[in-house]
Formats: structure tokens, C-alpha cells, sequence
């Protein structure tokens, strides 16, 4: 845990918890919850305990957020309709420009379904850019515990020749209140980039994906996957159709 010692005794926020309730327009076709559904939750708790840490440090920047350039997930099994699912969040201790933060999602029983690691960087939405957090970031609360997931992301590879290819165009719900698109759409459109037949029959229980730009209302994108080199995994790539350059590479691991 990091927090100044200024003697006034601080809260401890260096972790969060945060509940959530699988409700009826969660399920799939198979009556089960999905990996989108977990990073919503992952989302939410994430911007809910940062604005709460960068507030306590004393760090407020309208120009400055963070966006995820990494988020790898690895679910054991999915919480059922009318659970309540706990997620519990903290962020590593800051080595570089690199934010690092774990989850772990706990079902209705209090075991451990699911853990989840994600990076982020500070971006100036203004600029659309890289930025620069103004303020003393030692401030920030952390926590050293052991990460729930490597931290040691993998390179992920571009899909040069498809198995499955879609377009698609970015719509008004798709964005976020960045202006940019949700982090989760990108999950969804690689995932339903494979034949549905496929996806009500297999199970997704892991992702790796790398954000590497960002997609605005109306560009015209391509969804590519094609089968890895071990049964069950997939390699995805999400690139614009004017510029050529993927803006999201993800792999996933189904049963």
C-alpha cells in the first residue's frame, strides 16, 4: 500500500470493490453471461476506483485520461443469471508510464471465477494524443500484492491471410464518452467476427487483446480472425480500411 503520511490519518483506497448483478439482457442465446459482459464490469470498477484515487492524490486534469492499451482476461467459469458477481480491483505500483491495474471477480459464492490484468496511458483528448499527468503521481494509492496475471504481455500477431473477414461501420453507440470507440466493442466484434454456429457451441474463457489506436464514429473497419496454431485459439485483428493499420490485435481461447 502507498499512500503520504502528512499526519492526517488517509482512507484506505488502495483496492475496490465494487458489485454487480447478472440481469436478463446479460445472457447469450445459451442463458449464460459472456466475456463482454465481465469487461463491462472491468470497465466500470476500473474509471469508478481511479477517479477515486486520482482525486485523493490530488491529481485532476480535465485534458488528461486513461485509455487501455492492453487487457488480457482469464475466466474460469461464468456467473449464471440473478448472481450478484464481486469485482475487486487495485493498481500495481507505478515503475513506468505504464498504469497496471488487477482484478479479481469473484461469483456468488465468494470463489474466485475469474482474474483480469489491464494497461492504460495517460491521453489527451483534446490533442488526441499521448499526455502528460500533471501532478505528483507518488500520491496515488497502491497495492503491492502479487499480480493476479503475468504482466509480461505477449506480442500479438496481425490476421494477414482470414479465415473470416466482416465490415463494419462505426455507429453512435458504439462510442464512449471519450468520443472514441468502447473498449469492449472491439471484444464483441472479434468474438462475433466467427461463425455463430461456432459460438453457441464453444465457450470463450480467455482474452488477450492490444489496443493500439482509436476508432471514431463513422470509420469503416475490417474484423479479420483466423484459427492459431492450437485447437480453440483464434488470432483477430481489427483494422481501418483507409489507413491499413490494425487498431486492435486480440487472441482468444475457447472451449
Amino acid at each position: 500500500m502507498n499512500m503520504k503520511s502528512e499526519g492526517i490519518q488517509k482512507i484506505d483506497i488502495s483496492s475496490f470493490e465494487k458489485k454487480f448483478q447478472v440481469m436478463a439482457y446479460d445472457l447469450d442465446m445459451n442463458y449464460s453471461s459472456t466475456m463482454p459482459v465481465i469487461c463491462n464490469y472491468l470497465q466500470e470498477i476500473g474509471i469508478a476506483h481511479g477517479m477515486k484515487i486520482t482525486a485523493d492524490a490530488g491529481i485532476d486534469s480535465e485534458d488528461i485520461v486513461f485509455v487501455l492499451t492492453r487487457l488480457h482476461v482469464k475466466m474460469e467459469r461464468y456467473p449464471s443469471w440473478g448472481d450478484t458477481v464481486t469485482v475487486r480491483s487495485w493498481l500495481s505500483p507505478i515503475n513506468n508510464r505504464y498504469i497496471i491495474r488487477n482484478f479479481k471477480i469473484y461469483g456468488g459464492d465468494d470463489e474466485v471465477i475469474g482474474r483480469a490484468v489491464n494497461s492504460a496511458v495517460p491521453f489527451d483528448i483534446k490533442k488526441r494524443t499521448g499526455g502528460i499527468i500533471s501532478g505528483d503521481i507518488s500520491g496515488i494509492q497502491t497495492l503491492d500484492a502479487e499480480p493476479v496475471l503475468p504482466h509480461a504481455f505477449e506480442k500479438l500477431t496481425s490476421v494477414i491471410s482470414p479465415d473470416y473477414e466482416q465490415n463494419l461501420e462505426v455507429r453512435y453507440f458504439d462510442c464512449d464518452f471519450y468520443h472514441h470507440v468502447n473498449n469492449v466493442k472491439y471484444v464483441e466484434w472479434c468474438i462475433e467476427s466467427l461463425p455463430a454456429e461456432f459460438i453457441r457451441n464453444h465457450k470463450l474463457y480467455e482474452i488477450d487483446i492490444n489496443f493500439r489506436a482509436e476508432g471514431n464514429i463513422n470509420d469503416r473497419l475490417a474484423v479479420k480472425s483466423a484459427a492459431g496454431s492450437d485447437p480453440g485459439v483464434f488470432n483477430h485483428a481489427i483494422t481501418g480500411s483507409g489507413s491499413g493499420k490494425d487498431l486492435v490485435r486480440m487472441k482468444s481461447t475457447w472451449r
